[in-house]
């Protein structure tokens, strides 16, 4: 079997199963352990998947993820009114930190006449402000995650370790009042985590459509989240995720 036909195999292996590990692979596919860690390792390098201490496990779980082209035709008066509040936050000569989304995505729209510093590793971001003359634009590099047209992995977190930001602002897949943020996708967590790292403050923007919402992967507790911008959230669960220190924000009372 040559070597593009066995990472096949081993991909088919881990949709099938939800994980490898490297003795089994090496005995099946009759190659030695160090041919299959290798394999793992390019892999995981590509984004197909996750090291894990003695194999691998799905970057994210099959058929959960959803193409940007999709969501950012939905609560779409919503998503321009949360970004549009989240935007009043920056300040000339601030550096910001615009996260992978299709409700952060639209911040872009408010800021293009202001001086100040975003990094992103948005392509739709960077083609919303790519000729926003006052803006200087960093794109943070790394593997292409299609269903975000956004970019992630070690690249992307070597980059965000270099930067210091005023402001990140993150999107999410969803999140729990009483377990913090989520994404579909293991890889962009951990993109996601370094972003957080980097910034002196976090604003999570998120529709009504992501409450109490959990998905495969955790970005963060709420003691990383400074301020959370929704258009709608029970009275149960604001009092929740205030209590642990978040400033929560709707769009419909601002």
């Amino acid at each position: 079997m040559n070597p593009a036909a066995r990472k096949k195999e081993i991909l088919s292996v881990l949709a099938r199963d939800g994980s490898v590990q490297v003795v089994e692979l090496a005995r099946s596919l009759d190659v030695s352990k160090v041919t299959i860690r290798s394999d793992l390792d390019e892999l995981e390098t590509k984004g197909l998947l996750v090291r894990t201490h003695g194999g691998a496990v799905p970057a994210e779980t099959q058929g959960s993820s959803r193409f940007i082209s999709q969501t950012i035709n939905e609560y779409t008066n919503q998503k321009i009114a949360i970004a549009k509040l989240a935007s009043t936050f920056i300040k000339s000569g601030q550096s910001i930190i615009i996260d992978n989304g299709s409700t952060t995505l639209h911040i872009a729209q408010y800021i293009a006449d202001l001086p100040i510093t975003v990094t992103t590793s948005s392509l739709l971001v960077m083609q919303e402000l790519m000729h926003a003359e006052k803006v200087d634009l960093l794109m943070a590099g790394g593997i292409l995650r299609r269903p975000s047209m956004g970019l992630m992995g070690n690249f992307s977190k070597e980059f965000y370790r270099q930067i210091h930001a005023d402001w990140c602002f993150l999107g999410a897949a969803g999140y729990s009042s009483r377990h913090g943020v989520y994404c579909t996708n293991l890889i962009e967590a951990d993109t996601k985590q370094t972003m957080i790292q980097s910034a002196s403050k976090v604003c999570l923007l998120v529709d009504s459509s992501k409450m109490e919402h959990l998905s495969l992967a955790k970005v963060c507790d709420w003691n990383s989240i400074h301020y959370l911008i929704t258009d709608s959230i029970s009275e149960e669960i604001r009092t929740v995720i205030e209590s642990q220190g978040v400033k929560v924000m709707v769009v419909d009372e601002a």
